[in-house]
């Protein structure tokens, strides 16, 4: 049912909100919001980081209370006082920050708090059984047994869409599902948006990715600064839907590429690292070759599981132990990245495509991660000097607009947009010659990308090399002077930045390979 259809035939949303509003503090999250859900329609949710997304859903999933106005289920007044009462209304979550316990497998995972027991015992093989059989429903092959610590990144997210789904009767919330997921993974998701749609399921949908917009809504919602900026069609315009996000047109959200490049930083030739002791699940990088030259962005193209990540894990070997074989050579020496430390020195920096996780010390001081690469000048006779600290702070604040310009708060309490800044910044603080990212925009909004594609285009006209993998294919394109592909941990393709969509999807896919 579209909206047009249930507006027309008077139809009754599932959930209405009037005029909610919600602080925190002195800062208000929300300030009058109008937002109604219709049966069987999914409903794209827009905004910036802090512009009041995740405060709206947290309403509607019972984790927090709302300061001012009404919520409406089925046109009866609630007011949800924990999540549960929310899933007992039929309502379920997928939130952005994964909802899973590393330390146990999928199945357990899957069924947590909601257990499967025969005779008082649990009974596992039932529990096993109806995993792979939720897993296949999204066409998805993952082994149940496995640890969820030892799964990838979109792997995960996978895991807590399946366990969000088993919850999800009559409305499903997700936030920022595809961040993580290759091509083929989100095509997967979309036939099961749809499945659920079919079937009277309500769905808010909450992306950062413009071009999902069309191909999964039937609505579009775009919140700004805690008020709804407009609703419009999915689709609409990219630049109408960058105008109501930002409040200002945004005519190139890729900065213009250099022209000239400097000497080779990182040239690898039939490279591979051989690993000491096999993993599964592991893409060994097994013949690689490609050039990143001062004041170039390299891209590294790929499906999930082709190898990006464990070439820049390899790279600065905070990947599994090994040693690397083939020409590896750092500024035109001949290196054996086999540590971090050792990549350090050789002036190499990386920022992981976990930043929650892996990347940030979340409860610590914004201030004291930005230093945390360049610990040691800023600790003269082993202790911290504040001063020196405050200094480099700055100059991070200063070249990312870190916001708010504040060095003493806990980096958690950031929106993912300026975690995410924070993480570049404090590789950077170090002036490494060469900068290894993976995913660096994933899960943050249209406006703090732009200015984060600036920033990377501002360090590489100033003489910093750039190698990054991204799922997202526009960025690939937009941001790169050269895209390499990598395929099952080898090089099969190279093209230079701007370069079709199609010619890289076809290398991609293996329906062609070109070399360049």
């Amino acid at each position: 049912m579209s909206t047009a259809s249930a507006g027309a035939e008077g139809a009754q949303p599932i959930i209405e909100v009037r005029r909610v509003a919600k602080s925190f503090g002195g800062v208000k999250a929300l300030r009058g919001v109008d937002f109604t859900l219709y049966g069987g329609e999914v409903h794209a949710l827009l905004g910036e980081n802090g512009a009041g997304k995740s405060t709206l859903m947290n309403i509607l999933s019972g984790v927090h209370a709302a300061d001012e106005g009404e919520l409406l289920i089925d046109g009866t007044p609630v007011r949800f006082t924990d999540p549960r009462e929310a899933q007992a209304a039929g309502i379920a979550t997928i939130y952005q920050e994964l909802d899973l316990v590393p330390s146990l497998d999928v199945t357990a995972n899957l069924f947590l708090g909601h257990e499967i027991t025969r005779n008082g015992l649990l009974d596992n093989a039932a529990m096993r059984a109806e995993a792979r059989r939720r897993l296949a429903v999204i066409d998805v092959d993952i082994d149940v047994d496995r640890r969820v610590d030892n799964l990838s990144i979109g792997h995960r997210q996978i895991v807590a869409i399946v366990k969000a789904l088993s919850f999800a009767s009559r409305v499903l919330i997700m936030d920022e599902p595809t961040a993580a997921l290759t091509a083929s993974e989100v095509e997967s998701l979309f036939g099961i948006v749809r499945s659920l749609r079919a079937k009277g399921v309500a769905i808010i949908y909450i992306s950062h990715r413009l071009e999902e917009v069309p191909f999964v809504a039937d609505r579009v919602t775009v919140l700004r600064d805690g008020l709804v900026a407009g609703e419009t069609a999915p689709h609409a315009s990219q630049s109408t839907l960058v105008r109501l996000l930002v409040g200002r047109p945004l005519d190139e959200l890729y900065p213009r590429r250099s022209t000239g490049f400097g000497r080779p930083l990182l040239t690898l030739r039939h490279a591979s690292f051989r690993l000491e002791r096999e993993r599964s699940g592991w893409q060994t990088p097994c013949d690689i070759s490609l050039t990143v030259r001062a004041g170039e962005i390299v891209g590294l193209a790929g499906i999930m599981g082709s190898g990006r990540t464990e070439l820049l894990m390899a790279l600065f070997g905070s990947g599994l132990p090994g040693r690397w074989e083939g020409v590896v050579e750092i500024d035109g020496q001949a290196t054996k990245l086999q540590s971090i430390a050792v990549a350090r020195r050789s002036g190499i920096a990386f920022v992981t495509d976990d930043r929650r996780g892996n990347g940030l010390m979340i409860r610590m001081s914004v201030g004291r991660n930005l230093v945390m690469s360049i610990i040691r000048h800023v600790t003269p006779l082993f202790l911290v000097s504040p001063a020196r600290e405050a200094m480099a702070a700055e100059r991070a604040f200063s070249q990312f607009d870190i916001r708010p310009h504040d060095a003493t708060i806990a980096v958690g309490a950031l929106s993912g947009g300026n975690q995410q800044k924070v993480v570049l910044a404090k590789e950077v603080v170090g002036e490494p010659h060469l900068l290894l990212l993976d995913e660096p925009t994933r899960g943050i909004d249209v406006g703090a990308k732009g200015e984060i594609y600036a920033r990377l285009r501002d360090l590489a006209n100033a003489g910093l090399g750039v190698l990054v993998a991204s799922s997202e294919m526009p960025e690939l394109i937009g941001l790169c002077d050269k895209i390499v592909v990598l395929r099952e941990g080898r090089t099969v393709a190279e093209f230079p930045g701007g370069i079709d969509e199609h010619s890289v999807l076809a290398a991609i896919t293996a329906k062609e390979i070109a070399h360049v």
